[in-house]
């Protein structure tokens, strides 16, 4: 190698756009990730030491660098390389994704010592370069000479390059897996001829892929964009995959995130949908907008966090992406409301519609509506156990029917009306609660005879044979008391006789139905009446003796 290599700089551009733009780990490493693509490599291996004093290296398989390409390509600080390349990579299969040619410093953010390692096809050494932090800030005119050798090569053949980062500044301990999650954020290549791995000393290398980013997801359902959603319109030229989950997820994986040419290009988010709504905490995945790397004006930022939506292609782009998140949310929603739905059925033999609908008062259903949405909601989280039992709780409270089971009949009464009511046949209901009625009061009075007459003969006079103010308890009425009470329960169901026996003799059941003349409340009403009377002939002292 003949001549020595120069880094040019201002030291406060080393300061401010290396050391302190890049100080987290995973994003400084992604800056040499993104070279290794650049390089037209097929594999990149990241090592972590985690033994004694800790270190990265990076190594891949690219067409690696001479020592022209050191000095007037990788140590030129500011360099616009599509401008220079056309975009492309050498092979000219690959768009480069780097713009800026500050992504090198990214390395000084994480440890005060690099060295590179790099050679050729067909070159007989490899070139060595040691750069160190300390040195560069003591620098003085802005020209910095790293140090350099070279080392002979097995074989001509051998190309690539190998980056280590010595004397981190982080104190925490290296973590394999933690690292290729991270990795696996922050790249999104499609490129099935690149492969990305991370390492440690003892540890099998775990490969980065779109796979491991979701791993540990328990997956609800996922979209494939545009495959699965009709566009809004037409929207810009965009891939994905948006993904959500059973359970609410872990705050760094909440939000899409926007990759360019497979590299990070803005942080997971929700392009301006008000995140209030608690499907968002369920939301995930990811976007391919190549094109934003196309446009006039840079929109995408230095650390590639960011895109700036203020130009008029990324503000379309980012409308677009709300739209879909929207059309997702609403429909991820309505999904798990019928997923619950089907649950309490499925589970606790529950139909909502079915059981809402069976209850007539109008405030009364509405509330017990409002309990069971709030059990079908998808922003409800409750165990099936908690679930259960609430149910069960409302099923006691308010079950199907509850107007029915509300007024707390006679059980005789209930029995006998029960199917007819649910069927809404309210005047056949009334009618058998009324022989229902008779047929026991005849037990009672021990009268054989035509339904009128064991009515009359059971309560009339002086001494009735059923007497349903009888027992020790009368003992302190009144004479005219007593016999008001007995003339009422007389006259009462001489009544209900009359008025329920009577039309159902002499109308067909048809004719009085479309005449609407009975309603449910009517029936309830009726049947609450004839459960009184019910009542009365189980009272202390009632029997056929009259007593």
């Amino acid at each position: 190698m003949d001549g020595e290599l120069t880094l040019t700089f201002d030291p406060n551009t080393i300061e401010h756009l290396g050391f302190r733009m890049y100080s987290r780990l995973p994003n400084a490493v992604a800056e040499l990730v993104a070279n290794a693509y650049d390089a037209d490599a097929t594999s990149v291996l990241v090592t972590l030491d985690t033994s004694g004093s800790q270190s990265v290296e990076v190594a891949d398989d690219g067409h690696g660098m001479s020592a022209d390409d050191l000095s007037d390509r990788y140590l030129r600080i500011g360099r616009n390389r599509r401008s220079d390349d056309s975009g492309l990579s050498e092979s000219g299969r690959r768009r480069v994704a780097g713009r800026k040619g500050l992504g090198k410093l990214a390395l000084f953010g994480i440890g005060k010592s690099i060295t590179i390692r790099t050679k050729r096809a067909g070159s007989p050494d490899w070139i060595v370069v040691t750069m160190d932090w300390d040195d560069i800030r003591a620098t003085v005119g802005g020209d910095y000479h790293p140090v350099s050798s070279v080392e002979p090569a097995e074989s001509p053949e051998e190309h690539g390059t190998t980056i280590v980062v010595e004397e981190l500044q982080r104190k925490s301990p290296l973590n394999v897996k933690s690292l290729a999650q991270s990795l696996s954020r922050l790249f999104n290549y499609a490129d099935e001829s690149f492969a990305i791995s991370v390492r440690g000393p003892r540890t099998d290398p775990i490969a980065v892929t779109r796979e491991l980013r979701y791993s540990e997801i328990e997956k609800e359902k996922e979209w494939v964009i545009p495959r699965d959603l009709e566009s809004p319109g037409d929207g810009p030229d965009i891939r994905g995959r948006i993904i959500t989950s059973v359970k609410p997820l872990p705050q760094e994986m909440r939000g899409v995130t926007l990759y360019v040419k497979g590299r990070l290009a803005n942080d997971p988010e929700y392009f301006g949908v008000p995140e209030s709504s608690y499907a968002f905490s369920y939301i995930t995945g990811y976007i391919d907008a190549d094109y934003l790397d196309d446009l006039d004006e840079d929109v995408i930022a230095t650390d590639r966090r960011a895109v700036s939506w203020e130009g008029p292609e990324a503000s379309a782009l980012q409308s677009h992406l709300a739209d879909i998140l929207r059309e997702i949310a609403s429909r991820r929603r309505e999904s798990r409301k019928q997923s619950k739905r089907a649950r309490l059925k499925n589970d606790l033999g529950v139909d909502v519609d079915t059981w809402v609908a069976t209850i007539r008062d109008d405030r009364r259903s509405s509330s017990v509506r409002e309990v069971l949405e709030v059990l079908e909601s998808p922003d409800t989280e409750l165990s099936d156990e908690d679930r259960s039992a609430i149910v069960i709780g409302m099923n006691e409270i308010a079950p199907e029917y509850a107007d029915f089971h509300w007024r707390t009949l006679h059980s005789r009464i209930q029995e006998s009306a029960e199917s007819l009511y649910k069927s809404e046949n309210y005047y056949h209901a009334v009618l058998e609660a009324t022989k229902r009625y008779v047929a026991d009061l005849r037990v009672a009075s021990g009268i054989d005879a035509p339904e009128l007459n064991v009515i009359q003969r059971s309560f009339g006079g002086d001494q009735p044979k059923v007497d349903v103010v009888g027992g020790e308890a009368a003992d302190a009425l009144s004479p005219s008391t007593k016999k008001n009470m007995r003339e009422a329960q007389k006259a009462l169901s001489e009544g209900v006789w009359s008025g329920f026996r009577g039309p159902l003799a002499h109308e067909e059941t048809s004719v009085l139905h479309a005449a609407e003349l009975f309603t449910y409340q009517d029936c309830l009403d009726a049947l609450s009446l004839i459960s009184h009377l019910r009542r009365r002939i189980d009272a202390p002292g009632a029997g056929p003796s009259g007593a």
